[in-house]
């Protein structure tokens, strides 16, 4: 991957100077909204190291250790931090972070007030995002659904307001079984160590695959599925100039939901699909969904949690959504999802023990993404540094499973 888009971070310089800018500028304030008192992060590179620790009601920064969270990373790695170019689950996978003390976990929980500080972007929370107002002025339904026959300018305000969309009967039945047959044919082909396909162990001891990526190279289906005028048309939804990336960032791949997985990275936990790191580029996209089965809490469905894609990556579990906007989205085949890639969604796992959903995504991005990520690279390509082609969870992967 190319780094012409960012510029070198020197560690001590940026806490030096940059940083201690941003908090005069109130900064800390913002971010401490997310970091109970007393909790620090001490960040090392080399000999040197800064740490940050919360009052409550504002962020300090001072130079040195302290007794608690401690991370360390190379030069090359902290800059890539600060840059965006890898988060901090993406310098996990790659192993490029060293947790000296402390979990994961919390780690984690820093990460957004980290971006708060760094990018003055600010942390979600329902008192102010709970108001999203049509173009007419009045309350949005944020359940509601569309065709590609309503207003363009609607579903463009709606999109760009909740960062998702969902349109029904975007493809026919005859479409949808043709890429169905496309998918399970390349599904029963791939094989865990062939780095185009993701796998997961089931509660039987069964490897089962997850995902299969980069459908556009392996038949015409969806070779034609990526210039799709419907496609392109709902891709202008966003605001933004986009293209689709059908040879890269895992190309068009299908999402493939089983039952009863216990190890492994399959049902999603809330993320955004720039989380291992590139919001500098991947950010704005979008990822279009096309609905292969009947998604619904029994065979897996996809959630959002409305209005989040301006703000930082914030943890967060399904036990937490209580009072939040999150739209569990039912779907059936035909339909369309759509999302910017930074807003926050999840896929939790199927209630049913048949379940068996598949989705295929479409990506589209910004042209200068083409000049940063070449053919055949992907973000997600970190996932498959063990070497056994498994694609492991965090939970696995920060225990050194």
């Amino acid at each position: 991957m190319s780094l012409g888009l960012v510029k070198e971070i020197d560690f001590n310089e940026f806490h030096r100077g940059e940083l201690q800018q941003f908090l005069g500028d109130g900064r800390g304030a913002n971010a401490a909204v997310a970091m109970p008192s007393g909790r620090s992060l001490t960040i090392v590179v080399g000999n040197d190291a800064w740490t940050y620790r919360s009052t409550g009601v504002d962020i300090e920064v001072v130079e040195g250790r302290a007794v608690g969270l401690t991370i360390s990373l190379e030069r090359d790695a902290f800059s890539d931090f600060v840059n965006e170019m890898w988060s901090v689950f993406g310098l996990l996978y790659g192993e490029r972070l060293v947790l000296e003390v402390g979990s994961f976990e919390h780690l984690v929980a820093w990460e957004p007030v980290l971006q708060s500080l760094w990018f003055d972007r600010p942390i979600y929370a329902a008192t102010e995002s709970s108001d999203f107002v049509g173009r007419n002025g009045q309350p949005l339904s944020l359940n509601q659904s569309f065709t590609l026959d309503d207003d363009a300018d609607e579903m463009s305000h709606f999109l760009q307001t909740c960062g998702y969309l969902v349109l029904r009967n975007v493809f026919s039945a005859e479409e949808i079984a043709a890429m169905n047959e496309v998918v399970e044919r390349e599904r029963q082909g791939s094989t865990p160590d062939d780095k185009r396909s993701w796998w997961a162990t089931d509660s039987d001891g069964n490897e089962v695959c997850c995902r299969v990526t980069y459908l556009a190279e392996r038949d015409q289906v969806f070779a034609d599925l990526a210039a799709d005028d419907r496609l392109k048309a709902i891709a202008s939804f966003s605001g933004a100039q986009l293209l689709p990336c059908p040879d890269r960032l895992d190309g068009l791949g299908v999402v493939i939901k089983n039952p009863g997985v216990v190890e492994g990275l399959s049902d999603l936990p809330w993320h955004r699909d720039c989380g291992m790191g590139g919001h500098f580029v991947l950010c704005p996209g979008l990822n279009v969904g096309v609905q292969l089965d009947e998604a619904s809490a029994e065979n897996g469905q996809l959630w959002f949690l409305a209005g989040s894609h301006h703000h930082a990556a914030q943890s967060l579990d399904m036990s937490q959504i209580n009072g939040l906007p999150a739209i569990a989205v039912n779907a059936q085949p035909g339909d369309v999802t759509v999302h910017f890639g930074h807003v926050m969604h999840a896929a939790p796992p199927p209630s049913s023990p048949t379940a068996n959903r598949k989705a295929v995504y479409v990506g589209f991005h910004v042209p200068e993404l083409f000049d940063v990520i070449g053919p055949g690279q992907a973000y997600n390509d970190v996932l498959f540094t063990h070497g056994d082609g498994r694609v492991r969870s965090v939970e696995e992967t920060s225990s050194g499973n």
